[in-house]
C-alpha cells in the first residue's frame, strides 16, 4: 500500500484525501440547506467542493490516459492503475452526492 501511494504521488494523495473527506461529510448534510453556523459546511461548502473535485478528477484521468499512451512498461501500468483509481472516486463521488443534489435542487 505504502508503494502504490508512493508511486500515485503527493498531489494525487492530497486528491485522494479531499474525496475522502467529502464522502465522509455525507451522514451530515441535510436537505433543508442550512446558511449558518456549521451545518454551512456540510451543506453548502463540501457539495460545492465535490463538484469541483468532480472536474479536477476527470481532468486528471485525462491527463493520466494521454501519459499512458506515450508510457511504454512500468509507466503504463502505472498510469492505468491511477485511472481506475479516480475512476472509481468518480462513480462514488456522483453516486454517494446525487441524491443530495437532486433534493435540493428539486
Amino acid at each position: 500500500m505504502k508503494s502504490f501511494l508512493k508511486s500515485i504521488g503527493e498531489l494525487r494523495i492530497m486528491l485522494l484525501s479531499a474525496t475522502l473527506l467529502s464522502l465522509s461529510a455525507i451522514p451530515f448534510t441535510d436537505t433543508d440547506v442550512r446558511m449558518d453556523g456549521w451545518g454551512l459546511f456540510p451543506d453548502v461548502l463540501v457539495p460545492v467542493v465535490s463538484f469541483i473535485l468532480l472536474f479536477i478528477l476527470f481532468l486528471d484521468m485525462l491527463m493520466s490516459r494521454v501519459f499512458m499512451i506515450e508510457a511504454d512498461g512500468e509507466k503504463r501500468q502505472r498510469f492505468s492503475r491511477i485511472f481506475w483509481l479516480e475512476l472509481i472516486q468518480v462513480v462514488l463521488l456522483i453516486s454517494l452526492w446525487s441524491s443530495y443534489f437532486i433534493a435540493v435542487l428539486s
